[in-house]
């Protein structure tokens, strides 16, 4: 093939080029360029055969072009394509309300601290599993600070009435603290220092059997305080020492008149609670009362039911009183049966609930909130639940 000079050769590139140029978009067209330089250097045979193949087809030249220079685009119209938007999968915040969060969980209860004191049918008393001397089955107390038991004598070592003795836990320091007090209307009941006694007890001897008091006995025996006629059994005296609570049952002739009283320890201020607050029962003993004197727990019977003796319980009650609201409290008790409350100086209370077999011990702060629980062994289950001391 005879030689081709340059200007052929520039006349045949231009050529191409306003054939392609249409078709091929700037960075194309360079290529080419760079491609027919190289290709003059090896040849004007290989230039030629390079120029029949732009002629001939100019998509194979580019494929061609391509073994050393980057591929150019395609020839043709060229497709605009739009890249279709993805759209971030969500994210999830774990929350209560999702199937896969783990609702939270209810922290354990710790178990009830301090000395549960109990009462045995013989009148002993049991601390942790030992026995203690106790006093008298119907009227043994403990005193709030553990430290004390008192009761009165069941026969009349009086005119009337029965000694009043005081003993140490362990049976020691036994002594009499009173003469002539009520053995069955009123059980000893301590003030929440430990330092007194509430008793019913008779006045000194007469010609007739005299009208029983309300005192206050000092612990070292230093002095008596009477607070009048005690027309009731039973009294409860309230930690902070100004208020008492008893009860009245009348029942003979097809009638019942039945009431909780609630007064200041002096008289007055009285509050009258009817049967009317529990329904289709009566009230039979006067448990407790709060420490601020606003509640009380008693023991109830249906009314066509077994009311009970003169014999009162210390702790074994069944039903909780407003006596400012006049209702009947409901206690946070999940599961069970209310059957005793130990009123603490604190304005707590100690509860103890059944539940089929099992007996509980809840402790309550002064909002009504269970702060504490215990099960209780079945020894003590059986036993009456005497005195707390936190």
């Amino acid at each position: 093939m005879p030689d081709i000079d340059d200007a052929r050769l520039a006349n045949m590139f231009t050529e191409f080029r306003d054939e392609v140029t249409p078709y091929v978009t700037p960075p194309g067209t360079a290529a080419a360029r760079r491609w027919v330089r190289r290709r003059r250097k090896a040849g004007v045979a290989a230039i030629a055969t390079g120029a029949v193949l732009f002629v001939g087809g100019p998509t194979v030249g580019f494929v061609a072009a391509s073994q050393d220079t980057p591929t150019p685009p395609p020839i043709g119209p060229v497709e605009t394509v739009t890249p279709t938007p993805t759209t971030p999968a969500p994210t999830t915040t774990p929350s209560q309300d999702t199937e896969t969060s783990t609702p939270p969980t209810e922290p354990e209860l710790p178990k009830v601290a301090g000395k549960v004191f109990y009462k045995g049918l013989d009148g002993k008393v049991y601390l942790n599993g030992r026995q203690y001397p106790g006093g008298n089955p119907a009227n043994v107390t403990v005193s709030p600070d553990g430290k004390q038991v008192a009761w009165i004598l069941d026969d009349a070592t009086g005119d009337y009435g029965s000694d009043l003795l005081v003993s140490d836990l362990d049976g020691g320091n036994r002594r009499v603290l009173a003469r002539e007090a009520e053995p069955l209307c009123q059980e000893p009941i301590w003030s929440a220092d430990s330092k007194q006694l509430m008793i019913v007890a008779y006045p000194p001897s007469q010609n007739e059997k005299p009208p029983t008091q309300l005192n206050l006995v000092e612990i070292d025996g230093s002095m008596t305080h009477h607070y009048g006629r005690a027309e009731l059994c039973h009294y409860r005296l309230s930690a902070d020492g100004k208020r008492v609570a008893t009860f009245s049952l009348v029942a003979g002739q097809g009638k019942i008149t039945n009431s909780v009283i609630v007064e200041d320890l002096g008289g007055g201020d009285r509050v009258t609670l009817g049967r009317d607050i529990i329904g289709e029962r009566v009230y039979t003993d006067m448990v407790g009362i709060s420490a601020d004197g606003d509640r009380v727990c008693v023991l109830t019977s249906p009314v066509d039911g077994t009311y009970g003796d003169i014999g009162g319980s210390v702790a074994r009650c069944d039903t909780l009183l407003d006596v400012s609201a006049r209702k009947v409290v409901d206690l946070p008790i999940d599961k069970g049966e209310l059957v005793g409350v130990v009123f603490l100086p604190d304005g707590g209370m100690l509860a103890r609930v059944k539940s089929g077999g099992q007996s509980e011990l809840l402790r309550l702060d002064k909002d009504d909130r269970v702060i504490a629980r215990s099960v209780e062994s079945a020894a003590n289950a059986d036993r009456q639940l005497l005195s707390y001391t936190p």
